[in-house]
């Protein structure tokens, strides 16, 4: 009924527009009247019909309204807002959509135009009613609107690993002519249970033998850390102390299992869209990011946005690319503060241990020793800690804060000791146009003399004051960088000793950049004490896909005692990499070195595959006839075990892994690909270990390394680790080869015969011609006739590739057999 109404409304209003002035000839054109024309009395009067309704251009339900000219009534306004949700303050939005509204047809957009109409600003709620299309748009005002979350997960989700055990060893062993040579070897051991762990570091040396570092149990989840065992302490907030080892536990707020830290460490960002559109964010007019939302309060996901303090232009479109508002607002982000109306805190408790015996598990003292602290955001750019640390002889506090601006961060501390010690830090940077500035002082003041526990933990150690400062800009075309800092120590009576000083300026420029060939020049001054130091130095660089070649000359002059020397020395070095000629990484290096004082030549070779990595480097020198030789080498290997799976290996040594236990062609080699980067390789018939870095979800996915094809799962795998974890990704890998061919029966092409035996049957086109994929060990394809003949096709076996052309082939010397002689003779061999 709407639709009819519409048009003939336009009829009549079109009909009295042309026929009027004919039948008006000396009459006035526009006659005004209180009431309508005779006859037209309906089309003022209250209509009935059902209309659309929208709320931010999203579609929410239809209802019968009444309406009349500038004024729409909806009869459930109750409803609409159940459809909307993420409002507040409902019962005050129904009473402002009840009764009779204005619809504010002014608002409607024309044909073609869509600036400044269609949007309505209301204290609470109103429409724009479209008559002309029977639509109600729906507007709330913002202050009524939710907040609808950035979609940004908060925490790692749990582990997928059940039971597991790793155990990483590596060794070390070096040695040099004329002198003893020295090992160690080192042990990492982690049992595990989904997100709780036993961790055991130790170590066997020729000098210290067995010896135990730490053994504690840890639970990390969902922003929580549990440590209970022999431990090192660890926390914020402590700048003047060291760490200690103890026999305790310690509990502590951890980033390790947030996901949102790049989100949360940025201000919260909140615009109000009033139609489904765009957000786009801009920084000095440089897109930084842009989303689609529905209409509404809406969070936005900052986690892309660089970290600084900085202004930020927010554009809202709608879903046709027209601005409907433009702002500018401050933002600031660092990941060195707590995330908003969050506290991190840390507290540990133990006995302090001795490791000065030669035992294999350190001495547990009668000392105790207490630390904790907190650390809070108190404004956008601005977070405070306090922390304490008190031990049987002594205690302490210590206050900081921390202020980063858009060019500029400040770090002061304050620390306070029970025995009239005073400390205070300074930390900060300033940037000023290409001029980077970054300075450190701290300095600790003693009271009285200092005296040295007779058994237990210092808390601080003499009176000191340490300097640093840097800065750095860009100079033609390169670098200049001057650094100096400063040592000055008093002992144990707070007598100053002498203060060590450094300065140093260096300028670095690169000459000349190519595809292959490079060149820089390093030129550097530098003084500590009353020795001074001059140097030049120039690098020259050529790269092929394998090998680089480096050519480094290099003149000194030094100023010592009042005495000047200078020395001029040349290296020629050169390394080579397979990259991705071997399925393990293999790299080689070797140089000479020689001019003034002595000459020297080195080299080393370092290689890792699936069962682990291995290195080895040698370097003799020679002075005035007399030669010195040098050796060293490393390895590290993995085993692990999730209770069904047992493996070797691994390139990288970790605290987590993925096995990958591919089925398949035995010595087949897949990449491992995670997150989109290859991190190992695995090989067909054994298990692989891929070291991955603990509290972390990762995507998995392998790739055939060679030019076979496969049918293999594509799929992406998803695996969550935590320390210790173990989690196997079963995949099955089928060699595939592809089959060209023509089949003939007594010379004549064998049209739209079924071939079996591929992993799809296939079947021959009007030449005879047929294309089939198949697994590389099927022995014979069979050939299915429209007479009911079954004729082998024998297939042999390829060398190498995976394309066999199988040429022409005549059937009618092939031992045919019938349909039903095939299945009865199947039938026979599965009888036996």
């Amino acid at each position: 009924m709407r639709r009819w109404q519409y048009y003939f409304t336009e009829f009549l209003t079109v009909s009295i527009t042309l026929v009027t002035p004919l039948a008006l000839a000396d009459d006035p054109v526009f006659l005004a009247a209180a009431s309508p024309p005779p006859g037209f009395e309906e089309l003022s009067a209250t209509q009935s019909s059902l209309v659309d309704i929208y709320f931010g251009n999203r579609y929410i339900g239809s209802q019968l309204a009444a309406f009349s000219p500038g004024v729409i009534e909806l009869p459930d306004p109750a409803s609409l807002l159940r459809q909307i949700g993420d409002l507040n303050e409902t019962t005050l939005i129904t009473s402002a959509l009840s009764g009779e509204l204005d619809s504010h047809s002014e608002l409607v957009c024309p044909s073609g135009r869509t600036q400044n109409c269609g949007v309505l600003e209301t204290p609470v709620a109103g429409v724009i009613f479209d008559e002309s299309r029977f639509r109600v748009d729906i507007f709330v005002n913002r202050r009524f609107m939710l907040t609808r979350a950035a979609e940004v997960r908060k925490f790692l989700p749990p582990s997928d690993a059940k039971f597991s055990m790793m155990q990483n060893l590596s060794a070390a062993v070096s040695g040099s002519s004329g002198s003893d040579n020295s090992y160690t070897i080192n042990g990492l051991t982690t049992a595990a249970w989904r997100e709780n762990s036993l961790y055991w570091s130790w170590d066997y040396s020729d000098s210290n033998r067995f010896s135990v570092n730490q053994i504690y149990g840890q639970r990390d989840f969902e922003g929580v850390e549990y440590n209970a065992g022999l431990l090192s302490t660890s926390g914020f907030g402590l700048n003047f102390t060291g760490d200690q080892s103890v026999l305790g536990l310690r509990i502590n707020s951890s980033n390790n299992t947030r996901e949102d830290l790049d989100f949360s460490g940025g201000m919260p960002v909140t615009v109000f869209l009033p139609t489904r559109g765009r957000v786009e964010v801009r920084r000095d007019d440089r897109l930084i990011d842009s989303a689609f939302f529905e209409a509404g309060s809406q969070q936005l996901d900052t986690s892309s946005f660089p970290s600084g303090a900085y202004d930020i232009e927010i554009r809202i479109l709608d879903e046709s690319g027209n601005l409907l508002s433009t702002e500018t607002r401050f933002f600031a982000k660092q990941s060195q503060i707590p995330p908003v109306g969050e506290w991190l805190f840390f507290m540990e408790s133990g006995r302090v241990l001795d490791r000065t015996s030669d035992r294999a598990l350190p001495e547990v003292t009668n000392q105790w020793l207490n630390r904790a602290g907190v650390s809070r955001r108190l404004h956008d750019t601005v977070a405070a800690t306090a922390a304490m640390a008190v031990s049987s002889d002594d205690a302490l506090s210590e206050f900081g804060l921390y202020h980063f601006g858009p060019l500029y961060d400040i770090e002061p501390s304050l620390m306070l000791g029970d025995n009239g010690t005073t400390g205070i830090s300074v930390n900060g940077r300033l940037t000023l146009g290409d001029l980077s500035l970054s300075g450190n002082f701290r300095r600790v003041w003693h009271d009285e003399p200092r005296v040295e526990p007779d058994d237990g933990v210092s808390l601080l150690g003499n009176a000191f004051e340490q300097q640093a400062f840097s800065a750095g800009m860009p100079l033609f075309d390169g670098s200049l960088n001057y650094r100096y800092s400063m040592n000055q120590s008093y002992d144990d009576n707070n007598s100053a000793q002498d203060p060590a000083r450094t300065h140093s300026l260096d300028y670095r420029r690169t000459l000349f950049r190519t595809f292959d060939y490079d060149g820089d020049i390093d030129i550097s001054l530098s003084k500590s004490g009353d020795d001074q130091i001059g140097l030049i130095s120039l690098s020259f660089r050529y790269r092929t896909d394998h090998w680089n070649f480096n050519a480094t000359p290099r003149a000194e002059m030094t100023r010592r005692d009042g005495e000047s020397e200078s020395s001029q020395r040349l290296r020629l070095s050169t390394s080579w990499e397979d990259r991705e000629l071997l399925a393990g990484d293999l790299r080689f290096d070797a140089g000479v070195e020689g001019g003034t004082g002595d000459e020297r030549i080195n080299g080393s070779v370092q290689y890792a595959n699936q069962y682990g990595r291995a290195s080895f480097s040698a370097s003799h020198s020679r002075n005035e006839g007399n030669g010195t030789t040098n050796w060293g080498g490393s390895m590290s290997t993995s085993f692990l075990t999730d209770g069904e799976v047992f493996a070797l290996g691994g390139e990288d040594r970790s605290e987590s892994a993925l096995v990958v236990n591919l089925e398949g062609r035995p010595g087949d080699v897949f990449d491992v690909r995670v997150n989109g980067q290859r991190r190992g390789y695995a090989v067909a018939g054994s298990p692989s270990i891929i070291g991955l870095s603990p509290y972390d979800q990762y995507r998995v996915t392998l790739s055939p390394a060679g030019e076979t094809l496969y049918s293999f799962d594509e799929r992406e795998k998803v695996a969550t680790l935590y320390p210790g974890n173990v989690v196997t990704l079963d995949y099955q890998a089928i060699p595939l080869q592809l089959l060209f061919g023509r089949l003939l029966f007594n010379g004549q092409p064998l049209t739209d015969a079924r071939i079996n035996g591929g992993l799809l049957p296939g079947s021959t086109d009007d030449i005879g011609m047929f294309q089939l994929e198949a697994r590389s060990d099927v022995g014979t394809l069979q050939v299915e006739m429209d007479n009911g003949w079954l004729c082998p096709l024998p297939v042999k076996e390829m060398a190498e590739g995976y394309v066999l052309q199988m040429g022409t082939i005549d059937l009618a010397d092939a031992e045919c057999t019938t349909v039903l002689e095939g299945q009865l003779a199947v039938s026979k061999r599965d009888g036996e």
